[in-house]
């Protein structure tokens, strides 16, 4: 993360063993992390342990579905990075949360082909097309 210049950085499996390594190193650098987890049993203990570690807002992937996420978190915070370590969508809410001009890092993971919007008004859009709305830049790493 020595060239990632930001404030904010939103991340997916923020409780994996690279999701801890950014939240510490993240903390260290001053950076405020808002950090996707898993919906599964001990979710409200893993939260309290990745906030023990320095997580600033670690919430499930169940509240990125919520209007909250995307008006007042992402809204508010304006997430300049995103880290992408999943598929599905987690990866999604990520492309989502990054704010205009932002960067999106994707790792060893197959990205959806389109973003869905829980609002009944809005159609999926295509992944690519949502980045070049917001002028996000894309950074994938294979394995």
């Amino acid at each position: 993360m020595s060239r990632l210049i930001c404030a904010t950085l939103v991340q997916t499996c923020g409780d994996s063993e690279i999701g801890r390594i950014v939240i510490q190193d993240a903390k260290e650098r001053k950076y405020k992390t808002i950090s996707i987890i898993d919906d599964k049993p001990g979710t409200p203990d893993i939260i309290e342990e990745l906030k023990a570690l320095g997580g600033d807002i670690v919430v499930p992937e169940s509240y990125t579905k919520t209007c909250w996420y995307m008006r007042r978190l992402v809204g508010e915070l304006s997430p300049s990075a995103g880290l992408n370590f999943s598929d599905g969508y987690q990866a999604t809410a990520i492309v989502k949360a990054v704010a205009n001009g932002g960067t999106f890092l994707t790792y060893g993971k197959k990205l959806p082909k389109q973003v869905v919007f829980e609002e009944a008004d809005r159609k999926p859009v295509e992944r690519t097309a949502i980045l070049k709305e917001k002028n996000r830049k894309l950074k994938a790493l294979g394995m």
